[in-house]
């Protein structure tokens, strides 16, 4: 007799344990983004990043509809609407660099050098929410940061503008938790995903106007695809956050990195060169390490909300 109207593959993922569940959720989500990725860098020569941000923003408010409108006595009265505004504000140049990043730089760089807003983070917590640092997390983050500069070469004939808008991405996506933060109060992800997309779409909105390109029908399809994966992508992402703990899932950074470098390598004969090898293992051990030693210290609180996605 049928007990139950899940089928046996979720009755299977129920009966695993809640960090391995996280670990397969933030994998289909980083498969998500390869291809949002690939998708980008497809239509990227003709439609403008702004446009990209706006359609995807407002794909995701159209399938999110039926929750925000489920709980829309939630989702209407924030506790914390201004931190959310503030985030949207953020997400947007978190978006904006992230993509463009990934239109001129290798995969593997851009997503290394996203990665960073872990270390971005830590500096930011301490600087401005006044949280203790201990002098173990100061030395893993300015390893990190030396990896930042391997892989940038500021000073080098390799110097590329567009790893400063790949760091510049992180710097946002950072600042957005930092807002986060601030205040004490949580609203449910709904509210956040909604007030962050009402947010990202006004911004976007005016800019993409200014430099419209009206696409093909190829490119019209691409688009209402990549909204569909920034949709589910952070969908996954977002329960994968509040299922695992931050210290099991924080080293699958290093599956990331492996999948986009694969991508790159496969689809556009993206070979990491060294300075990127040594650089982003500096960068994702000394995030790792971080992230691990403040799951380890870290007292009790609501599970994080969804970082910015690029």
């Amino acid at each position: 007799m049928i007990r139950s109207r899940s089928g046996p593959l979720s009755s299977w993922f129920g009966r695993l344990s809640a960090d391995l569940r996280a670990s397969i959720l933030m994998i289909l989500a980083f498969t998500l983004y390869s291809a949002m990725s690939v998708f980008m860098r497809m239509i990227g020569d003709r439609i403008g990043v702004p446009q990209v941000i706006l359609v995807r923003q407002i794909m995701a408010l159209i399938l999110l509809a039926p929750l925000f409108w489920a709980g829309r006595a939630v989702v209407l009265h924030p506790t914390g609407l201004w931190l959310h505004l503030a985030r949207g504000v953020l997400a947007v140049g978190a978006m904006a660099c992230g993509l463009t990043a990934i239109l001129h730089i290798p995969f593997a760089d851009a997503t290394t050098i996203g990665m960073s807003d872990a270390l971005i983070t830590t500096a930011l917590a301490a600087l401005i929410l006044r949280e203790p640092v201990g002098w173990r997390r100061w030395t893993a983050t300015g390893v990190g940061f030396v990896g930042v500069l391997v892989m940038i070469r500021p000073f080098g004939a390799g110097f590329d503008a567009f790893a400063l808008v790949a760091l510049a991405g992180a710097a946002f996506g950072a600042a957005s938790l930092i807002a986060l933060r601030l205040g004490s109060a949580h609203d449910s992800t709904a509210t956040v995903m909604f007030w962050q997309g009402l947010v990202v779409t006004g911004l976007a909105a005016p800019l993409a106007l200014l430099q419209w390109v009206t696409p093909t029908w190829a490119e019209a399809g691409i688009l209402l695809v990549m909204g569909v994966i920034f949709t589910a992508g952070n969908w996954l992402l977002t329960v994968a956050i509040r299922l695992g703990r931050a210290s099991s899932i924080a080293p699958l950074g290093y599956l990331r990195l492996l999948m986009m470098a694969a991508t790159g390598w496969v689809i556009y004969a993206e070979v990491p060169s060294v300075a990127t090898v040594l650089g982003g293992a500096l960068v994702l051990a000394s995030a790792t390490y971080t992230l691990g030693r403040n799951a380890a210290r870290a007292p009790t609180v609501p599970p994080p909300l969804p970082p910015t996605l690029p």
